[in-house]
């Protein structure tokens, strides 16, 4: 590989950029190789087949590979270059891979979806198998040349997960069956591990020569793609306990069925004979089943409520006596009191949510502790009602997110606030671990006590949010309005002649004015308050040259002129001082026209053409202005706009209700909640924890994003939580045939 050597002190950001673009270069060459290497083993295995109709099916392949074969080269460069322009932006650590699965769809899932996905894992992990070696030392030099003290895997573009991402994007849009497609993948992916092994070794020395260093810490994965908690000690299971894959989760819950939580367990109805826990898959889909479609899964312990009753009163017993803190031990207990398959799979579900909520590097400690603290209640709900983690809207499910989502609110345990959203939640969790557990009913008491705290005194946040909704909706549609008479002002020919502070005036708050009367008028005229009518005369009497040639009409309207102006400054609140300077110039402009031998002598206020001014700015479709009492009831900041980012598409694309954000404000970092967008995404309201508001345009945000003073966090924990389960699943399907 050649370099473009760096001659300059951002060495580094040189020498990075050009590895991309680099990299960037040869991807048609490399899919080109890849699809060369798919159609030789097509070829191969064709001359090898026995059966006639498999021979057919390898030779249509081969040649729909030849015909798409143009295409996907084109596709895969595009591919990669978006992927590494995601990675570029800042919100790396959020942007999901092609691969990654949320644990919400996997019960929409057929088996043949499900078996595309182990596919997919499958070749990920043959292909970082086979570079692992050299990648290593190439995440390190990658991490160094971002300047990080630590090597972060998830800031290497060139990691293999992004390769085999990048080509699956660019075969799924080929017009061939997804099997066929499955079947390119796999014979490219050994390839591409090879592929990659070279090109890692020679990069690394090429960077090497260059004077690249490596980051000097210790590897780490960024919080939200870190690999699961358990998947370490799932990989070395008990060989009695059965291990979760990625099949058998899908079969959990789609035997849950989300529309269908209840929160009551004598509801239910009686059950068949439980599963064995060796059952095998094909037990599960061709066996007598103890999920009927109107019960849920982990009733499969039980053959009527009295068993039920019974275990429920002894697993009550063993809990009472567990020495807290011993999770692994509780877990233990519970296993063996389980009886199925399922009833065991949904309590390792469930541990390995809690799990990775517990090592969530965006809650704060105590928030941690209590969620394991919340664990054995968790688990003998599993025993009883796996959907809790099927369905989004089950009690506890929205107990573990009200609980997690608002207290990442708090930027430490230190922050104004934080002891008093701890105590409540102390108290609201204390009776799910004294008190039986047959149901949801529990955890809908804790979580209605709590929202009974949090949204005291009477709703006060909310009114506040609304307030500044209403304020904030006036505005944009105020804003808009203004911009269609700005475009209309800039392009009349004698917008040339007129002094550029007037034409500031006419484009930023006069364009307001009139938009205002026009959204608040009643009357249903043409011109309310004359507002729009005044333009061409105030055009005219601040041109001398012009206004001179009629001095009786200009000293007629000059009075009438200054008072509608006036007049309509207040009608939005527009600040007197800033006015100052536009009523300062058209008074000199006026006074020229009345006496033009006075000001022979001094200089004239030359012409120039206004194209992009800063009043013409407040008035463009994508920005507003607030008069100071709308500003403070909305918290809104106004700011100076910079060229925009090329990452402000992926920074509106983070930006959804209910994430949070990190804001410095006056050089400390505070943490607030999206909660509003406008109806065009031009303005956004943030509330903090304690209720007090905020409001920034969209361009505002991008430009505190791009100079780091904006941090997306996260939206949901134990969404998070629960898709780390789903990676766990199929990490383990990886190496278990099924």
């Amino acid at each position: 590989m050649q370099v473009t050597e760096p001659r300059d002190a951002q060495r580094n950001d040189q020498l990075y950029q050009a590895t991309i673009d680099h990299a960037l270069g040869g991807a048609p060459d490399l899919m080109a190789r890849l699809v060369a290497h798919a159609r030789a083993s097509l070829r191969d295995q064709e001359s090898r087949a026995l059966e006639p109709r498999e021979r057919d099916d390898l030779t249509s392949s081969r040649r729909q590979l030849n015909q798409c074969e143009n295409e996907a080269v084109a596709r895969f460069t595009d591919e990669l270059k978006a992927a590494f322009g995601r990675i570029a932006s800042r919100e790396q650590a959020l942007a999901r891979s092609v691969g990654e699965l949320h644990f919400d769809q996997i019960a929409g899932m057929d088996a043949d979806q499900a078996e595309q996905s182990v596919a997919q894992a499958r070749v990920r992990h043959a292909v970082q198998i086979a570079a692992d070696h050299a990648l290593t030392e190439l995440n390190g030099l990658i991490c160094g040349m971002l300047g990080l003290e630590q090597v972060q895997l998830e800031r290497n573009p060139l990691r293999p997960a992004v390769y085999v991402d990048a080509i699956t994007s660019a075969l799924s849009q080929m017009p061939v069956p997804a099997l066929v497609r499955q079947g390119w993948i796999s014979l490219m992916s050994g390839a591409l591990g090879q592929e990659l092994d070279i090109y890692y070794r020679q990069l690394c020395v090429d960077l090497r020569e260059r004077g690249a260093s490596a980051a000097a810490g210790r590897a780490v994965a960024l919080p939200s793609t870190a690999a699961p908690a358990n998947a370490v000690a799932q990989s070395q299971h008990d060989p009695a306990r059965p291990i979760l894959t990625f099949e058998r989760l899908r079969q959990l819950l789609v035997r849950a069925p989300a529309g269908r939580a209840s929160s009551d367990a004598s509801t239910f109805m009686k059950l068949s004979s439980p599963v064995p826990l060796d059952a095998s898959d094909s037990q599960l889909e061709s066996g007598p089943t103890a999920f009927r479609a109107t019960v849920p899964a982990a009733f499969e312990a039980a053959r009527d409520m009295q068993q039920l009753d019974k275990v429920a009163r002894r697993l009550d017993g063993k809990l009472a006596n567990a020495e807290p803190g011993r999770h692994d031990g509780l877990r233990t207990q519970l296993r063996q009191d389980a009886h199925g398959l399922d009833q065991t799979l949904a309590l390792e579900v469930v541990a390995l949510m809690v799990d990775n909520i517990r090592h969530d590097q965006r809650l704060l400690e105590p928030v941690q502790a209590l969620v394991g603290q919340m664990e054995p209640a968790l688990l003998r709900l599993a025993l009883v009602d796996p959907q809790f983690f099927s369905h989004k809207k089950h009690p506890a499910r929205r107990l573990l997110h009200e609980i997690t989502h608002r207290s990442i609110a708090y930027e430490s345990t230190d922050s104004r606030g934080f002891s008093g959203f701890m105590e409540p939640l102390q108290e609201a969790i204390a009776p799910l671990a004294d008190g039986a557990i047959s149901g949801a009913a529990p955890f809908e008491q804790a979580l209605d006590r709590l929202v009974s705290v949090w949204d005291e005194p009477s709703g006060r946040e909310q009114r506040q949010i609304a307030k500044a909704v209403v304020v904030l909706q006036q505005a944009e549609q105020r804003s808009a309005l203004a911009a269609t008479m700005v475009r209309e002002v800039l392009q009349r020919p004698d917008a040339v002649l007129v002094p550029s502070v007037v034409l500031d005036f006419l484009c930023g708050p006069w364009a307001q004015v009139v938009a205002h009367a026009r959204i608040t008028d009643r009357s249903g005229t043409d011109d309310p308050g004359q507002f729009a009518g005044l333009i061409d005369a105030l055009m005219w009497s601040a041109q001398p040259a012009l206004a001179q040639k009629d001095l009786p009409a200009l000293r007629q309207m000059v009075p009438s002129l200054l008072h509608r102006l006036h007049l309509g400054l207040a009608s939005i609140g527009y600040p007197r001082m800033d006015a100052a300077e536009f009523f300062k110039v058209l008074d000199q402009q006026q006074q020229r026209a009345f006496d033009a031998q006075a000001f022979a002598d001094t200089e004239m206020v030359k012409p120039t053409v206004q194209t992009r001014t800063s009043a013409a700015r407040l008035s463009e479709s994508d920005s507003v202005w607030l008069a100071p009492a709308d500003a403070r009831a909305s918290g809104f900041t106004e700011m100076e706009f910079e060229q925009p980012s090329e990452a402000a598409d992926a920074t509106h694309a983070q930006l959804k209700v209910g994430v949070w954000v990190a804001l410095m404000r006056e050089g400390n970092w505070s943490r607030t909640r999206l909660a509003w967008t406008s109806a065009n995404g031009s303005l956004l309201l943030f509330s903090d924890a304690l209720g007090f508001v905020q409001s920034l345009s969209r361009r505002a945000c991008e430009q505190l994003h791009a100079n780091g003073h904006l941090r997306i966090i996260s939206g949901d924990p134990v969404e998070d939580a629960l898709d780390a389960v789903a990676q766990t699943a199929l990490h383990n399907s990886v190496d278990v045939l099924f």
